[in-house]
């Protein structure tokens, strides 16, 4: 039996893309300065912040799970149409409908 649930893992995800959305549409505050700039082909993009790569490994792996990361790098994959959404609806269901095409495997670990 396959589990049509999200893992946890799957549902922060669909956050972090939904919030990007929010930011890029400018329907809540940008705290993490995150920049769009316009891509013919693949829609608007997101300008992926870089980092030191010299930090402790603790650190490192903070940073690049943080939302300014991983957000973009996240936005940065969807197709221009769901990255084009003009409503809050649609795009809840337009990314329902890419997401369900991907794979949620293999299961990340201490995420349910």
């Amino acid at each position: 039996v396959v589990s049509t649930q999200s893992t946890g893992k799957r549902r922060r995800e669909r956050y972090f893309l939904i919030h990007m959305w929010k930011v890029q549409k400018k329907l809540v505050p940008d705290v993490s300065h995150i920049e769009f700039f316009p891509n013919a082909r693949l829609g608007p993009r997101a300008d992926v912040p870089t980092y030191i790569h010299k930090v402790e490994t603790a650190k490192s792996t903070l940073l690049e799970g943080s939302f300014g990361v991983r957000g973009p790098q996240l936005w940065n994959t969807l197709p221009s149409e769901v990255k084009l959404a003009p409503t809050m609806e649609i795009l809840k269901s337009v990314l329902g409908k890419h997401l369900e095409g991907i794979p949620d495997w293999p299961p990340t670990t201490n995420y349910s």
